[in-house]
């Protein structure tokens, strides 16, 4: 595929290494839910810090590209977008950090009747990340498809809403018939909200590949 900017330039290489990280980030939640199904707590911890690590590197990273914006990289009619984009993909990265914080601190025993809803749920939030990674790094390459890919995230995010709509109402459920305390609907509920604002964030940073792509097609 062709270059828009010929070879490829230090923001370009950051570009693609900070989605990557964030992509990374967003699935090391699964592990982080992994262990908490089963209440290894010990174990999950240790994978919180793996989400904290790596959101770390990708606000590295994000830093090194806004000093390569500020030293003129992309042309002026692209360089504020590319910045926003950049900004709004490391929030996604942000929010994991934030759902895994939030499954660490609880440490509430997970009601196994939940398990498929929440695996449902992470695995949406990541499949809606994977896309966004995809969108990105099509920018640089085919605008087409990057377009498509943003639309994508979009449809993605709706599919997470569904499911994360659905959890809700079946925790309402639970707290109702006294299957679950409040404490714990309270626990699950903002987990739930957490996990859910990954696609959320993911989305918004979609939002801005339309704009780059009507601008460059001038």
């Amino acid at each position: 595929m062709k270059r828009f900017f010929g070879k490829e330039t230090n923001v370009e290489k950051f570009s693609k290494l900070h989605v990557e990280l964030v992509y990374a980030c967003a699935h090391k939640l699964k592990d982080v839910m992994k262990h908490f199904y089963e209440g290894e707590f010990d174990l999950l911890e240790m994978e919180v810090d793996q989400v904290s690590r790596l959101e770390h590197e990708a606000d590295e990273i994000r830093r090194k590209m806004e000093i390569e914006f500020y030293n003129g990289a992309f042309l002026p009619f692209d360089r504020e977008d590319r910045i926003i984009l950049a900004e709004l993909v490391d929030s996604v990265s942000d929010a994991t950090q934030s759902a895994a914080y939030a499954v660490s601190l609880g440490k509430i025993k997970f009601p196994q009747n939940f398990k498929e809803d929440f695996q449902e749920l992470t695995e949406k939030s990541c499949e809606t990340v994977s896309v966004l990674k995809e969108c990105v790094s099509m920018l640089d390459m085919d605008l087409s498809t990057a377009l498509a890919k943003a639309h994508e995230v979009e449809e993605k995010e709706e599919e997470g809403d569904i499911i994360e709509r659905k959890i809700i109402r079946k925790l309402y459920d639970a707290y109702r018939k006294d299957e679950i305390s409040i404490l714990k609907f309270i626990e699950l509920k903002n987990i739930t909200e957490k996990i859910g604002n990954i696609s959320d964030r993911s989305e918004d940073a979609s939002d801005r590949v339309p704009i780059i792509v009507a601008k460059r097609k001038g």
